[in-house]
């Protein structure tokens, strides 16, 4: 059974909330020469196209040459190790998976100066001259959320593509109900937590469904190549059971914004690993909807929500009236003035014992 963290029951306060407003900084801020000498992080300039592209659902790509413009959310992000051919003045490539309502393509995005503020559950509108079909390899491509298409860009070098983040999301359930799931039916391949890690991470099309429960901290890893990983672990849970959520590279940046007991994860295809306690692992076949719009969701954050709303711990002595005395009950009459409902009390969440000073005041 799952129970509310500590988190739940604190409001996130932050630096801003903190300090005074307009107050001057010290010479010694704490930042370090390093800070100081840092380049700050470069944004795209704003883009206007200069051509034609049409606006089409992800299902409706075609392979080749042509300008379209197409909207979908994150549901995946990590950094591609860096291939043999790469352009010119290209330090990284990051690969995302956006989808909509009708499927999913693989974006290809070089890196070069620009800090790509991107995180799961962002709306980004993409605008591109070439599509690519990916060819269907292994059981990878087997499931409904499988990306059939792909395209690259370098927004960066060529001004005729372009990617933006929708900071003002006015249309917060665009393309947020998951793939497969239509009238209020159970989405394929849904299992609870409890029989995914006991070994439903090894069936095909596997999805989980659980709710935020705490957020740890951000830390860093170097990896073998002497690359900076950043790593952030979630706890999870659902009606059945409770496990860690690994996140590591792009999509550890997500976490931060969501809420403990609301924020709601659709898991399709998530691999598991056993330590203490459940580990389950993001790999680049791993799509996470944050916040789908389906009604297991709606009632999962129900649940999560009644077991942060619990009665106070000192309850006051309970008035009511007489209805529910019985005549072994009628000695309270004589330690107290005041009269109460046994059958509510019988009956409370959180039952409290009584002493006779207690009743006597």
């Amino acid at each position: 059974m799952a129970h509310p963290s500590i988190q739940s029951f604190f409001q996130l306060v932050t630096m801003s909330t903190l300090l005074p407003v307009n107050v001057p900084a010290e010479a010694d801020d704490g930042f370090t020469s390093t800070d100081v000498d840092a380049k700050p992080h470069l944004t795209l300039p704003s883009w206007e196209p200069r051509a034609r592209y049409r606006d089409v659902s992800i299902s409706k790509l075609e392979p080749g040459s042509g300008g379209v413009h197409l909207v979908g959310r994150v549901v995946n992000c990590y950094e591609q190790p860096t291939p043999n051919k790469m352009p010119p003045t290209a330090v990284g490539c990051l690969k995302l998976h956006l989808r909509d309502d009708s499927g999913t393509i693989i974006v290809r995005l070089w890196l070069a100066n620009v800090d790509y503020q991107l995180r799961l559950g962002q709306l980004v509108s993409v605008w591109t001259t070439h599509i690519s079909y990916l060819e269907p390899t292994g059981s990878e491509h087997s499931t409904v959320q499988s990306a059939t298409y792909a395209t690259t860009l370098f927004p960066e070098r060529d001004n005729s593509c372009y990617i933006m983040v929708q900071q003002d999301d006015t249309e917060g359930n665009k393309f947020r109900t998951p793939l497969g799931y239509s009238n209020h039916k159970q989405v394929p391949g849904l299992i609870t937590l409890k029989s995914f890690v006991n070994g439903g991470y090894e069936t095909p099309n596997r999805k989980v469904l659980v709710c935020v429960k705490s957020v740890g901290a951000r830390k860093k890893f170097i990896t073998k190549q002497g690359n900076s990983l950043d790593c952030v672990n979630v706890n999870v849970f659902d009606d059945s059971y409770e496990a860690m959520l690994s996140l590591c590279g792009r999509v550890a940046k997500s976490a931060v914004h969501w809420k403990t007991s609301y924020t709601v994860l659709l898991l399709s295809n998530p691999g598991c690993r056993s330590e203490k306690q459940p580990i389950i692992c993001v790999n680049s076949n791993t799509h996470i909807d944050v916040d789908p719009i389906m009604d297991d969701a709606a009632w999962l954050r129900s649940f999560a929500q009644r077991l942060t709303t619990r009665e106070p711990v000192n309850i006051p002595f309970p008035r009511g009236g007489m209805s529910e005395l019985t005549p072994s009950t009628h000695y309270l009459l004589k330690l107290t003035t005041v009269v109460f409902d046994v059958h509510a009390a019988a009956k409370a969440p959180d039952r409290v014992l009584f002493t006779l000073f207690d009743l006597d005041q």
